[in-house]
């Protein structure tokens, strides 16, 4: 009897190590066997476990070059790595790092950030020409050129000050300044040097000795180790079997994995948009009634559940909701609706017109995300069965691109990565590079102008998008964030910097100098005369 019951418990505490579940005590034990089940089994409890190291999934094919690496998996490890002027909270909000404190001139286009005293983890200072030469890294990079689109130019006032003039007036600049800085002629290394808590070395991250803070609470580690993986598969081996305690990653990607271990999870919210794109130059679309009410057909948060597995935000603005320039008040009147739907197609016309009884239009998605796949497929089985005759065209890569180049779609399904402000300017530029489908627009672009000079003003951006339906919002994606049970607790992964905690967070109101008298020591404003781009010539 005490045998079987020992090869019992030894079942169970294996069960429950995967599971997470607590071991039961068998219904069928009498108070005898209970005597001498305890007398085997000397812990009570299963003890809590111990982590002496922490390990990261790594994918060396991608580098760890922070302006060249689209590696999900990889960027987490950034997060340990460097640092920028201010990072980006999981509410959208900028917090200074290395900016101690910023002016902004009254014409809202001259900034100057003044640096805060920090070493890169070869000991030297951080300057003023080194975050210069991270600005030029980045406005060469494809993850973060367009964010400094604006930026005219950018030059050392110093050591510790760079003054960065913009051609239109910004209010919200801090919100794409968290690029990350390196120090200067090691920015396009395969390992640049950073100012972040950990330094690599080979296959793993040791602390830095010269980290300018003073601690970091969520890891305290000595070293981490970097599991090497080549593919997906390995992510999950690593995670469930390896050394891995933390993986980050987009759920709905193409190359996704499932996890079958006990782990805890965390979502990270984007600026990742879906959303449906229409062709105004000809099909059914051209018509603004019927365009306006789409937004009334699309059951978002059923796509989100559904469809999406939870990881995504629905949204019917173009902006997350998580962001401060949400207005739930104006979401809620282009919320699922479909009797306003039903309403607005018969107002349209458009089933009754000789132009579109024949008409066969084309719902164009690309083949490679079967996630936009089966989203474009509910929301066209929507339309179609209130008898608009459409048609799903599910087309390779090149030729999704090809066909919105060239017009040939009645609508689209759409994945675009905006800025944390969420800048809408690439949709409605005559060359924007989301312009497809003739949708340019002077008043939407004179919108976007003023809504990057008073945040204020966004609402109504999104008023007159939501208005002349240019495009019709879906949902942001969610990544996830997994780690082993029991392992971190304090972590508010952000943006894209996956160890963020407000235990070293400073509000940007306490950065923001602009209203307070300059020191005597400091320089005149420029005039209107530009000086020369620090951009290097091609």
């Amino acid at each position: 009897m005490k045998k079987i019951l020992y090869l019992c418990l030894c079942l169970a505490l294996l069960l429950s190590g995967c599971g997470g579940a607590t071991r039961p005590t068998p219904a069928s034990t009498t108070e005898s066997e209970l005597q001498e089940y305890e007398e085997i089994v000397v812990p009570t409890q299963e003890p809590e476990k111990e982590y002496p190291t922490f390990g990261l999934s790594y994918l060396p094919a991608y580098g760890l070059n922070p302006y060249l690496c689209t590696a999900t998996a990889n960027r987490a490890i950034f997060s340990l790595m460097y640092e920028g002027l201010f990072t980006i909270n999981e509410q959208f909000r900028a917090e200074p790092v290395l900016c101690e404190s910023f002016r902004v001139s009254d014409d809202g286009r001259t900034y100057r950030f003044t640096l805060v005293d920090a070493k890169f983890s070869d000991g030297s200072p951080v300057t003023a020409a080194d975050v210069e030469a991270s600005i030029a890294a980045a406005k060469k990079s494809p993850l973060y050129k367009d964010r400094l689109s604006h930026v005219v130019y950018y030059i050392p006032e110093g050591d510790k000050t760079l003054l960065v003039q913009l051609d239109t007036p910004y209010e919200n600049l801090a919100l794409v300044m968290d690029i990350p800085v390196v120090k200067m002629g090691t920015e396009e290394a395969a390992l640049p040097v950073g100012t972040g808590p950990y330094v690599s070395r080979s296959v793993k991250l040791v602390r830095n000795p010269y980290w300018w803070q003073e601690g970091f609470t969520v890891l305290d580690y000595e070293e981490i180790q970097l599991q090497i993986c080549t593919e997906a598969n390995d992510l999950r081996d690593n995670f469930e079997f390896g050394g891995t305690n933390l993986v980050y990653f987009d759920p709905n990607s193409p190359a996704a994995v499932g996890f079958r271990c006990d782990y805890e999870v965390w979502d990270v919210p984007t600026t990742v948009f879906h959303y449906i794109g229409f062709n105004l130059y000809s099909g059914y679309f051209t018509n603004d009634t019927l365009r306006a009410a789409v937004t009334y057909i699309v059951d978002r948060e059923s796509l989100v559940n559904r469809v999406y597995g939870g990881y995504a935000l629905a949204s019917e603005l173009p902006c997350s909701p998580s962001s401060d320039l949400f207005d739930p008040q104006l979401a809620e009147n282009y919320d699922y609706a479909p009797a306003s739907f039903m309403e607005a197609l018969s107002n349209s016309g458009v089933l009754t017109s000789e132009e579109y009884q024949n008409h066969a239009g084309i719902f164009l998605v690309c083949s490679e995300d079967q996630t936009r796949v089966a989203a474009a497929n509910e929301i066209c089985d929507a339309l179609k069965s209130y008898g608009l005759n459409l048609r799903l065209s599910i087309v390779d890569r090149d030729s999704y691109e090809d066909a919105l180049e060239d017009g040939d779609f009645d609508l689209y399904f759409g994945e675009t990565r905006l800025t944390t402000n969420f800048d809408l300017s690439e949709f409605f530029e005559e060359k924007g590079s989301l312009c497809y489908g003739s949708i340019d627009s002077d008043s939407l672009e004179d919108l976007c102008e003023k809504a990057l000079e008073n945040s204020g003003s966004y609402v109504e951006l999104c008023s007159q998008v939501m208005k002349k339906a240019p495009i019709c919002p879906v949902a942001f994606k969610s990544y996830s964030v997994n780690v082993s049970r029991g392992i971190i607790t304090n972590m508010y992964p952000a943006v894209d910097f996956v160890f963020h905690n407000y235990d070293y967070a400073r509000d940007l109101a306490d950065a923001d100098k602009t209203y307070e008298p300059e020191p005597e020591s400091s320089s005149e404003e420029p005039t209107g005369e530009e000086p020369p781009s620090s951009e290097p010539e091609a």
